[in-house]
């Protein structure tokens, strides 16, 4: 596994190094999270058990520590906010799943580490969740996937949940109505109608309150809005030549403790889709 250098600024560690405890909530406390991203992400994975898997833009290990759970190995998680990974490693430190944690850009690959240089091509599953839609310029999409190319093993699959590209078309639905995802947990704004390649997005998570826990602050972060064309473009230039787009879907667990009628607006126009490229 190759090292990478430190591009990144200090408006990307700002936005997420403060965020670790909400993030960790989220993943529990916003439906769409557990109930879709979740059970979409393991299935799309598939059979992972004894295989090396890296997760790119980790966050607090919330994937990281799935995939060790799922039985890959070894399992290594890449991220640049140091806030994020002080919460990874104490969580790994509290309950050891033999997972390691890297602070690295993801956009500038470089020289590589001697531990890890036998991994270098031959990993065969790069998770990378919500990670595409935080590259700010194109050309730094495009060097995200040349990161994850050189990477993954010939053969291997790279699978990105990102921002929907679709869910910012304008139409009767309301797509820019901020509340539309309100029941769900969070809400999306889009500083341009239409957007266009470059569009910031804000999405803010609302936590609810629990008599067991401290009550969790409103997180907001800037994503980026890309159009499917241009996704297609970076993975094609960084040696991809097998994109496709998959939905995501509801648990069975989602759809008895909600109901279909609950989640039918967000399936009609989903925030996020799945990348699978090869």
């Amino acid at each position: 596994m190759q090292r990478s250098g430190t591009a990144v600024t200090e408006r990307d560690e700002s936005q997420f190094d403060g965020a670790a405890d909400a993030y960790e909530s989220s993943a529990f406390d916003i439906p769409v999270r557990e109930h879709i991203e979740h059970h979409s992400i393991r299935r799309l994975c598939g059979e992972v058990n004894g295989k090396p898997v890296l997760d790119l833009g980790c966050g607090t290990g919330l994937y990281t520590r799935r995939l060790a759970r799922w039985g890959a190995d070894p399992v290594i998680g890449v991220d640049v906010s140091s806030g994020m990974l002080a919460t990874a490693r104490s969580i790994e430190d509290a309950q050891p799943l033999g997972v390691t944690y890297l602070r690295r850009d993801l956009t500038s690959p470089c020289a590589c580490e001697p531990q890890y240089e036998h991994l270098t091509g031959n990993i065969p599953l790069i998770l990378a969740v919500y990670v595409l839609c935080y590259a700010r310029t194109r050309e730094e999409l495009t060097a995200m996937c040349r990161t994850v190319r050189t990477e993954l093993k010939p053969g291997g699959v790279f699978i990105a949940p990102t921002l929907n590209p679709d869910y910012a078309v304008e139409s009767p639905e309301g797509a820019y109505d901020d509340a539309y995802y309100a029941a769900y947990g969070f809400t999306l704004t889009a500083a341009d109608s239409p957007a266009v390649n470059g569009s910031p997005v804000t999405l803010t998570m609302n936590f609810p309150e629990a008599a067991d826990r401290k009550p969790v602050p409103a997180l907001s972060v800037e994503a980026v809005w890309w159009s499917r064309e241009t996704y297609a473009e970076a993975l094609g230039e960084a040696g991809f030549t097998d994109v496709a787009w998959r939905s995501m879907e509801v648990s069975p667990d989602g759809l008895e403790t909600y109901g279909r009628a609950f989640w039918q607006p967000y399936l009609a126009r989903p925030h996020a889709r799945v990348i699978v490229a090869r």
